[in-house]
C-alpha cells in the first residue's frame, strides 16, 4: 500500500528541548526534525515521512519572515505534488499566530497542521510524540485539508482562525472558546464534526519593509500613557485591546482621533471569546463612538490575531478602506 507523502517542518518548540550541558540551566532546543520522528512509534505506518529541520528557535523569536518562508515553501511543493499533506512544529507560545498567517496565507486544498508540545520529551509523560502522530495522521487526511488551516494537539482538531492557548503548563491548553474543536484523532482515525467558514486568502507580501504595528491592552486606571508613546511615533497602525465588547478609556479618545486621521486603528476586545458590538452602546469610548472616530472593528479576532492580519495588510499596500473591508469580510 502507497502511504501518504506528509512534509514535516520543525521549528523548535518545548518539543525539541533537552537539558542544557548545565544541568541548572534549563532545557534548550536540541532535538531535530528526524530524531523527533524517530521517537514515534507506528508513524512510519501512518505515512512517508519527509521530515525537515527549519529552525531550532523558541517560538516567541519566530518572526513574520519566518512565517511566510514557510508559506512560500508549501505552496511551492503544493504545486509540484510533492506532498500530500504538511505539518509544522513549533513551540506553543506563539503556535496559534503562525497557524492563523498561515491560514491567511495558503489557499490549498491539502492538510496543513500545526502542532507542538507543553511537556519537554525529559518530562513524564512528554506530550510530543502523540501530538506529533495525531498531526501526521490528520495531514495524512485528505478530507482535513477542507477545514483550513488546523492546530492538532491532545487529539483535537482546532481552526487556526478560532483556537487559543489558555494555559500555560496543561496539556489541554489549546481551546476554541467560540466554537469548541473541528474534530478529533480517535484510535489513530479522523473524525471532522464540521467545516469552518475560512476568511479571504492574502497574497505572501514581498519586497516591502517590515511596518511597525503595535498592539495595547486597556486596563482599569489606563490614563492613556502608551498609547500617548504611540501618538507621535512611526508605529504604522495600531491594535487596541479593549474592555468587553469594544470599549476604551475617555482618556484615550483625544489621542485617537488624531491617529485614526494617520494610521489603521483596530478596535478588538480582550475578553476570550465573542465579538465586538457595532450598534449597542453609545456612551463615549463606547463602540458606536469608537467606530464613528474611526477605528476599525476586529470582529471576532483577538489582538494578536488582529495584528497579524494587519501587518500583512499594511505590507501588501492596502488602504484604509481595504483594510476595513477585509476585516469586516474575517469577521463571518
Amino acid at each position: 500500500m502507497t502511504l501518504p507523502r506528509v512534509r514535516l517542518f520543525l521549528l523548535g518548540g518545548t518539543i525539541t528541548m533537552t537539558a542544557a550541558s548545565n544541568s541548572t540551566s534549563g532545557v534548550v532546543p536540541s532535538v531535530d526534525a528526524d530524531a523527533l520522528c524517530r521517537a514515534v512509534p507506528g508513524l512510519d505506518q501512518v505515512a512517508e515521512i519527509d521530515a525537515r529541520t527549519e529552525q531550532m528557535t523558541a517560538s516567541g523569536s519566530l518572526t513574520f519572515q519566518h512565517g511566510f518562508d514557510l508559506a512560500a515553501e508549501i505552496i511551492k511543493a503544493d504545486n509540484s505534488g510533492d506532498a500530500d499533506g504538511f505539518v509544522i512544529v513549533q513551540g506553543t507560545d506563539t503556535l496559534e499566530e503562525m497557524a492563523f498567517m498561515l491560514d491567511c496565507l495558503l489557499d490549498i486544498k491539502k492538510p496543513v497542521v500545526v502542532t507542538g508540545a507543553m511537556r519537554n520529551p525529559t518530562q513524564i509523560s512528554a506530550d510530543g510524540p502523540a501530538n506529533i502522530l495525531a498531526a501526521v495522521t490528520c495531514a495524512a487526511t485528505n478530507s482535513v485539508g477542507l477545514a483550513g488551516v488546523v492546530v492538532v494537539l491532545n487529539d483535537d482538531i482546532h481552526s487556526a482562525r478560532f483556537v487559543t492557548k489558555t494555559h500555560s503548563g496543561n496539556v489541554d491548553t489549546f481551546q476554541s472558546p467560540e466554537t469548541g474543536p473541528v474534530g478529533r484523532v480517535v484510535e489513530g482515525s479522523v473524525r471532522i464534526f464540521s467545516i469552518p467558514v475560512t476568511g479571504p486568502k492574502l497574497t505572501i507580501p514581498r519586497g516591502r519593509d517590515m511596518p511597525k504595528i503595535a498592539l495595547i491592552t486597556a486596563s482599569l486606571g489606563d490614563d492613556g500613557y502608551l498609547l500617548g508613546l504611540l501618538e507621535n511615533s512611526d508605529c504604522q497602525g495600531l491594535v487596541i485591546e479593549a474592555f468587553g465588547a469594544g470599549h476604551l478609556p475617555e482618556k484615550y479618545l483625544d489621542v485617537l482621533d488624531g491617529m485614526t486621521k494617520k494610521i489603521p486603528v483596530i478596535l478588538s476586545s480582550r475578553v476570550a471569546a465573542g465579538h465586538i458590538f457595532r450598534e449597542t452602546y453609545g456612551f463615549q469610548g463606547s463602540e458606536i463612538d469608537l467606530i464613528n472616530r474611526g477605528l476599525i472593528p476586529s470582529g471576532i479576532l483577538k489582538g494578536p490575531k488582529a495584528r497579524i492580519l494587519l501587518t500583512i495588510l499594511v505590507m501588501s499596500g492596502a488602504s484604509r478602506e481595504q483594510i476595513k473591508n477585509t476585516f469586516e469580510v474575517w469577521d463571518l
